[in-house]
């Protein structure tokens, strides 16, 4: 059995189609591994792409098992056959043969990211650059605020990260997204932004600021605090 056969995702593993050379590239013996097919150019990205161009949700469920979507350097190839055997006889559905950017792929995993990022599920970590998220399945993550970037400890975070080591050019369409500027979309990072008040990389990077001077000046306020009350105990 070869690494498109193993390939869980119907979509990109079609017997009967010769893959671009790059798309190959993606495909890995083990398919834990094929991250950019498995977060970026995945089956869900494409029925919101498809429902974006007026396909009903009928039509996408009925059409998606049959779907070919295939990546190359710059941009993916999306094919869904008009006319399907389906219990052995032929029927017609709604087919498309198209040729999609890349920076459509990114945008739609950005807003689907975004959509199912929840601020209430954070709480505060141990330190002021630090925020605990709390999983589906009852786990906690550590969400780590930098100066141009948040990090996560979760798996998709993980997962997304090396999705686009994989493809340089959703890399570039990422970094010239005007929402991300280059941050890694997970819903833990957007939770992140939408708990202190933003919802672009610069409006993070204001926020992110601006708690730090905050934190710096309450330091700062504690120690003179301090210095104030050893003065007083000295005097009596």
């Amino acid at each position: 059995m070869n690494a498109t056969q193993r390939f869980s995702a119907k979509a990109h593993t079609r017997p009967s189609y010769n893959y671009s050379n790059f798309h190959k590239s993606l495909l890995h013996e083990n398919n834990a591994e094929d991250y950019a097919l498995r977060h970026i150019y995945s089956v869900e990205n494409t029925k919101a792409l498809l429902q974006r161009w007026g396909w009903s949700v009928e039509q996408i469920k009925t059409g998606i098992d049959y779907a070919t979507i295939d990546v190359y350097k710059h941009f993916v190839y999306l094919h869904i056959p008009n006319k399907v055997e389906k219990r052995k006889e032929t029927i017609k559905i709604r087919g498309i043969s198209r040729f999609i950017s890349k920076v459509d792929y990114v945008d739609t995993l950005i807003k689907r990211t975004w959509q199912k990022a929840d601020p209430y599920k954070l709480q505060p970590g141990d330190n002021w650059d630090e925020l605990i998220a709390m999983g589906n399945t009852g786990d906690f993550y550590e969400v780590k605020l930098y100066r141009y970037e948040i990090t996560c400890t979760c798996h998709a975070y993980s997962g997304l990260q090396k999705a686009f080591e994989q493809d340089v050019v959703a890399t570039k369409h990422l970094m010239l997204n005007p929402i991300t500027q280059g941050q890694i979309p997970d819903k833990h990072i957007f939770a992140a932004w939408k708990y202190l008040g933003a919802e672009t990389q610069r409006q993070y990077e204001y926020q992110f600021t601006e708690r730090r001077e905050g934190f710096l000046k309450e330091i700062k306020q504690s120690f003179y605090e301090k210095e104030f009350l050893e003065e007083i105990q000295e005097d009596w």
